[in-house]
């Protein structure tokens, strides 16, 4: 069985992590694996094949911005990818993300569905059954058909016009064809919303995301992190990862509001915080800000030496770096959007209700003051070894491939 991946990116950030860890242990598996990528570092890994274009990229994001049409362009890149395919002559192209200026969508797929190749495809946000933007939020007009988008502006962006309508039916058409397909999501929720959508034509599984707890996201000594970063012992700590705090949807204003609420009785530390966005820490005392570590080490030693990891995210799909906390024995407080409810079940953290600022930092202060209404340690890391390791993972997918190549 011969496999191919294709996603944005390789090893950076939570989907990309997902695509290695596969091609990793597929590998491993006796597969004949391969990855395809077009943006971000070049990887000297096995089989891992970058075709991207950076100014291809560029242009193709202030193409898509202007003119409205997202997936469009980037013809030199997608011509490259469908060389490789030709070349690589895989039993089944596995697609992951294909938003991020970095492929012509309607090229990928007329060559996919001339030559019938199989295909699994995994969701990681919204973004393949509405017509442009990656979450939809309260919008349900995706059932039918998009048009007037209320997020129009929301990533990816459209600056002045609205194609959505357009687009929609064009989606439906190009990933509609054939029966060879299987769609994967790692949440229940959007498992359930793929097959409320065109997609529902094909089988909608749900296979949770999975990381490594063995060499990687486990727990490190508390105490003695704490004397390397430079935190007293007593200190209530709350870690939330800040990457992306120009999106709203990220929910930044929640998380620094609760820390203003909580001014205190907290300290609230803040990874991949970019100094563009000093101003919105006027005021507050208790956060401290770091910028972004691609060092798994040392988030791993931050995940396990705070009190409580939050994601205010306001919409979202299943979230890597809430199981990388909780596998290092740390609960987690966030809203319950998407699938985030799933993820933190059974007392390993607290969801409480979107937007609720008040609820949300009520929920923060009951978990850091009652620590039997959330699992911790190693009651926790079971928990999240049992239900996300990548062993658990790479054999649901395989299982997948197998019952798509019969």
């Amino acid at each position: 069985m011969k496999v191919l991946q294709i996603n944005s990116h390789y090893d950076q950030g939570g989907a990309a992590r997902i695509v290695a860890t596969l091609h990793r242990q597929l590998l491993k598996n006796g597969i004949d694996a391969y990855v395809a990528y077009g943006r971000g570092e070049i990887s000297k890994e096995d089989n891992v094949l970058y075709f991207g274009n950076t100014v291809g990229v560029y242009l193709s994001a202030f193409l898509s911005r202007f003119t409205g049409w997202n997936g469009y362009f980037n013809h030199m890149a997608t011509s490259k990818l469908i060389r490789l395919i030709t070349k690589i002559q895989p039993d089944i192209i596995h697609i992951h993300v294909l938003h991020g200026y970095y492929i012509n969508v309607p090229m990928l797929f007329r060559h996919i569905n001339k030559h019938k190749i199989p295909c699994v495809w995994t969701f990681h946000d919204c973004h393949a059954f509405v017509g442009n933007c990656g979450y939809f939020f309260d919008c349900r007009k995706w059932e039918t058909g998009c048009d007037n988008c209320p997020y129009i502006k929301n990533y990816p962006t459209s600056q002045w016009f609205d194609h959505t309508k357009k687009m929609w039916k064009h989606k439906k058409t190009l990933f509609t064809e054939g029966d060879n397909k299987v769609i994967v999501t790692p949440s229940r929720w959007l498992t359930e919303e793929a097959s409320k959508s065109y997609f529902g034509k094909y089988p909608c599984k749900t296979i949770h995301n999975g990381i490594n707890t063995e060499e990687l996201f486990y727990p490190r000594d508390r105490k003695k992190c704490r004397e390397k970063y430079g935190y007293a012992q007593e200190e209530k700590l709350v870690l939330g990862i800040a990457v992306g705090y120009r999106d709203p949807r990220k929910g930044a204003q929640y998380i620094l509001q609760m820390a203003k609420d909580l001014q205190d009785k907290v300290k609230v530390i803040l990874i991949g915080w970019n100094h563009e966005n000093d101003k919105m820490l006027e005021g507050l005392t208790n956060i401290v800000p770091i910028e972004n570590t691609k060092d798994v080490e040392t988030l791993a030693e931050y995940y396990s030496m705070v009190d409580l990891f939050v994601i205010p995210s306001l919409a979202e799909n299943y979230a890597t770096t809430t199981l990388e906390a909780m596998a290092c024995g740390t609960p987690v407080v966030g809203f319950a959007a998407g699938g985030i409810p799933e993820q933190l079940a059974d007392d390993k953290g607290i969801a409480v209700e979107v937007a609720n600022q008040k609820a949300f930092a009520a929920a923060v202060e009951k978990a850091l003051i009652e620590s039997e209404c959330v699992l911790r340690g190693e009651e926790l890391v079971e928990k999240i070894r049992e239900e996300n390791s990548n062993e658990k993972m790479v054999e649901e997918y395989s299982r997948v491939y197998e019952e798509l190549l019969k």
